[in-house]
């Protein structure tokens, strides 16, 4: 078995999951200013996790395959 789609479909799926809950933290009204802007590191390294995820899926794509 392969094992490379299955790491790049978990790491695109924790990406996804990080970036959401910094998106959460950033709109929860109920926390101060300070704490509502430490939601840009999780938002930030979770979009990085996934575009680098899903970068390299299309480099492991065979070409000519429809």
């Amino acid at each position: 078995m392969n094992w490379q789609p299955v790491m790049l479909g978990i790491a695109l799926g924790a990406g996804l999951w990080l970036a959401f809950s910094g998106l959460r933290r950033m709109f929860n009204k109920k926390l101060s200013e300070q704490e509502r802007k430490k939601g840009f590191w999780p938002m930030n390294a979770g979009f990085a996790i996934a575009c680098i995820s899903m970068y390299v899926m299309g480099l492991l794509v065979e070409p000519g395959g429809g």
